[in-house]
This record gives structure tokens, sequence and C-alpha cells, in this order.
């Protein structure tokens, strides 16, 4: 039986954990076929967090520069759309890291990383899609004070 998720747990940070799970597993196995230099995943750092809505406001209100306008947890997905892909998510990790992970990889890896990526992604798609991670997303509308 799968635990509920915690309502203060944003549910798109699980699958993208997931992702960057199978992103460390891929590099770990160019490590392991000598691709890539086990020190350079080692020293590979991506500084991403999802916060919580509960968080949010609190770092917002912190910060004291805004008001809450309007901040709700929004779906990002169409109601049409049923189940996420997992090479289209695989896609967006890469339109959005191929640029941090060449610079610290070089160029020469990419195509191959992301090729790897789909593949674990495609194998891996009934955790990407289970019914507990709906995924969602933060909507904050501030107005400078």
């Amino acid at each position: 039986m799968m635990k509920a998720i915690p309502d203060d747990i944003p549910r798109t940070s699980i699958q993208s954990s997931l992702m960057f799970d199978l992103l460390g597993s891929c590099l770990m196995d160019m490590a392991k076929e000598e691709t890539i230099s086990e020190s350079l995943v080692d020293s590979f750092n991506l500084p991403i967090y999802a916060s919580s809505a509960k968080e949010m406001k609190e770092i917002i209100e912190r910060n004291g520069c805004f008001s809450i306008e309007i901040l709700e947890t929004t779906h990002p997905l169409s109601e049409a759309i049923v189940k996420l892909d997992p090479r289209v998510f695989a896609a967006h990790i890469r339109a959005g890291l191929s640029g941090i992970i060449s610079k610290h990889f070089g160029n020469k890896i990419i195509d191959e990383l992301f090729d790897r990526l789909d593949k674990k992604a495609e194998e891996n798609s009934y955790l990407l899609n289970n019914p507990s991670y709906t995924p969602n997303q933060l909507f904050i509308v501030l107005i400078r004070k």
C-alpha cells in the first residue's frame, strides 16, 4: 500500500526528484563505463529546491518586500492529458539543464546522457505516472510594498 503524500510536499518535486535520480544514475553508469570521470560526477551539484506553498508563503512574508495577492496550487497539465509522457519530461529536463551539464562535463556527453535518460524514464514510467504523484505548481501574484 502506498503512503499518501502530505499536502505541504509539492508533488511535482517528487516527479522531478525521480527524474534527477534517474539523471544521476545515468551519470554514474557513464562513470562506471569510464565515459566520464567519477570525480566529475561526485563534484556535480544541481542547486534546485522545490518549495511547498507553505514554505513559499513564509519566505515571501519574511522578506517583507511584497504582499501576496494570490498564492494557489494549480495543475500544470491539461485534463485531457491522462499520463505524463516520460520522454517529454526528459526533454524538459534536457532543455533546462543541458547548459549547466555541458559546462561541467563538456558538450560531448549531452546526447548520450539524455539518450540514456530517455530510456531510463521509459523503463520507470510506472513510477512517474503513479496516481499518488499528482503534479502541481505554485501560481503566485505579488504586489511590491
